[in-house]
Formats: structure tokens, C-alpha cells, sequence
């Protein structure tokens, strides 16, 4: 009787569940609705500026007492030249627009090529005076020469001749005023023909040796002499550059009692191109007055961006 019982309590409840839900409408199922909101990809804007003056150029003491230099790292280009005595000396080339002034030294004594080459920039140059020598060679140049104690002072801190320096707004001032120009350099690819060669090394002479170390993480060329780190007096960093070109030129020694050397800064040559890691073979050529250099194919090296230090070596 018992077992009857339950065998019906079973039955009603099993009736009750299925025929009772048939009378209900079933619940509808909500299923949230997740729309995909496509993100804008924020795509990089490589375009480099550059605010560009009229430029003014330096000739720069690169004598062992004048290290370290100061405002070298600023300037758009700078020349490094022999002169005698199997030491070097720099023309360094500002026509950047800077919202800061700092100081540009020690300056040095002029020679006839940095006078060429500064005419390719309009021809203003600071320097602390020249040779007789000089004087003859750079004659019908054009030059507007800055040497005047209103723009050029000694650093009592510093023995002389190493110790004449100036700064970008006495230059500038020198310089005479000038437009801002606004300028834009997209991203190109560098051509192919090129060699995996990073680290530069050029010998001037038997005691003086200039390298350079690719910095691969920041894309520059970290400059040595003699091994050692070349640096800025005021901030202390060391000089690099965006790209290294070591180009040739015609040395011949000036008879006199000078001792001059004159370097030929005209026709054209061979050299080589450092830049992103890599050297390329290039060739440059001096027309209308300016010089350019030119990968293999004939295209144009851009030196527009950046700094540029351009290496300049006897012809062999």
C-alpha cells in the first residue's frame, strides 16, 4: 500500500511539471549584444621638421688643450680638415633655429678651404684671424669675416689661443637677420648596394685617429679620438652624429714660411656614406658652387635632417 502511494505522489508530481509548463509561455533568452568597436590604429608620424636660418659657420680648435669643444653637437654639419702639423681643425655649420642660446669654441685661426667651403652657406664665418698667407688666398672670396671682440671673447679659465669662444646668439646677431623656414623630410628607405659596416676609423696622422660606434638603439654615430669619447664641455655627452661621410680632396703643401696646407675643395671625388648601420660607396661632385654627393645610382644623399659630419681625407 505504501509503495502504491508513492508510486502515485511520483506521477502527479512528474504531471504537474510537464503539463503545467506547457501552458506558460517560455522566457526569451537575452544574449548581450557586445559591439566591437574598432580602435584607430594610431600610426606614427615619422615626418621630420626642421626650422632652418640663414646659416653662419665656425672655424672650431680641435687642438688636445682645446678639448673638450663646446656647441659642436648643435651645428647641422661639420668639416673636419687637416692642417699643418698633422692636427685637425672643424668648420662647423649652424642654420638650425634655437629657442635656447649656448656657447660655440674654442674658435681658431682661418685657412683659404674653410673660406671656400663656408661660401657654400653664404659665406659668414667667425674665426680668430689668419696668415699672411691666408690673407693672399682668400682674397675675392666674398667673405663677411666675424672676429670683432663684440662677438668673440677669451675664457680666462682656458689658456690661449685655445680659450676665444662665442655663442649662437652673438653669431647669429653677426650673421644678420633672417627668415624662418619651415621644412619637412618624409622617411625614406636607404637603396640597397650597401656594406654591413658600423664603426668608422679614419687616420690623419701617425698620432691622430678619429672612430666612430654605431649606436644601433638610438641610430647614431658615437665619435672617438684616439680611442677616447669626444664630448661636450657644457653638457658633458658625447658628440654624435646622424651619418658619417669621409670624402676625398687634393692635399698640396703651400711653400712658405707658414707652412701651409690648401686642399682643393673642387670637381669631384669618391667616398663613402655611414649611415643606419651602413657604408655605402658614393661619389660627390661640385657644381654651381655647391657641393652634393650621390649614392651609386645616381640619387642624391640626404643631409637635410639630422647632423652631418663630413670627414674630409687626402685623395690617394
Amino acid at each position: 500500500m505504501k509503495k502504491t502511494l508513492l508510486w502515485l505522489l511520483v506521477a502527479a508530481f512528474l504531471f504537474g511539471v510537464f503539463f503545467g509548463g506547457c501552458g506558460k509561455k517560455p522566457e526569451p533568452v537575452v544574449v548581450p549584444v557586445v559591439e566591437e568597436i574598432e580602435e584607430e590604429e594610431e600610426i606614427e608620424d615619422l615626418t621630420v621638421r626642421v626650422q632652418n636660418v640663414k646659416p653662419v659657420a665656425v672655424v672650431i680648435n680641435n687642438h688636445r688643450a682645446a678639448w673638450p669643444q663646446s656647441g659642436l653637437q648643435q651645428a647641422s654639419l661639420v668639416y673636419e680638415f687637416l692642417v699643418e702639423g698633422g692636427t685637425t681643425r672643424y668648420l662647423a655649420v649652424f642654420d638650425r633655429h634655437f629657442e635656447e642660446n649656448f656657447l660655440v669654441g674654442p674658435v681658431r685661426s682661418l685657412r683659404p678651404y674653410f673660406g671656400e667651403q663656408a661660401r657654400e652657406y653664404g659665406g659668414v664665418i667667425a674665426h680668430s684671424g689668419y696668415s699672411v698667407s691666408t690673407q693672399e688666398m682668400i682674397k675675392g672670396m666674398g667673405l663677411k669675416q666675424i672676429t670683432s671682440a663684440e662677438y668673440l671673447w677669451r675664457d680666462s679659465s682656458r689658456n690661449a689661443p685655445h680659450n676665444l669662444y662665442t655663442d649662437i646668439s652673438k653669431l647669429f646677431k653677426a650673421r644678420g637677420a633672417s627668415d624662418i623656414t619651415e621644412l619637412e623630410f618624409e622617411p625614406v628607405e636607404l637603396p640597397g648596394g650597401y656594406e654591413e659596416e658600423s664603426n668608422p676609423v679614419i687616420t690623419y696622422s701617425a698620432s691622430y685617429k678619429v672612430s666612430y660606434k654605431y649606436d644601433a638603439e638610438n641610430g647614431e654615430y658615437l665619435r672617438f679620438i684616439n680611442g677616447g669619447p669626444l664630448t661636450d664641455r657644457e653638457s658633458g655627452k658625447q658628440y654624435s652624429a646622424s651619418r658619417v661621410i669621409v670624402r676625398t680632396a687634393k692635399h698640396t703643401n703651400v711653400p712658405g714660411p707658414d707652412a701651409l696646407v690648401d686642399i682643393d675643395l673642387s670637381g669631384s671625388g669618391d667616398g663613402f656614406l655611414y649611415e643606419a648601420g651602413r657604408k655605402y660607396e658614393i661619389r660627390w661632385e661640385k657644381k654651381d658652387g655647391k657641393t652634393g654627393y650621390y649614392y651609386k645610382d645616381g640619387t642624391r644623399v640626404e643631409t637635410g635632417w639630422g647632423n652631418t659630419w663630413i670627414q674630409v681625407v687626402r685623395s690617394l
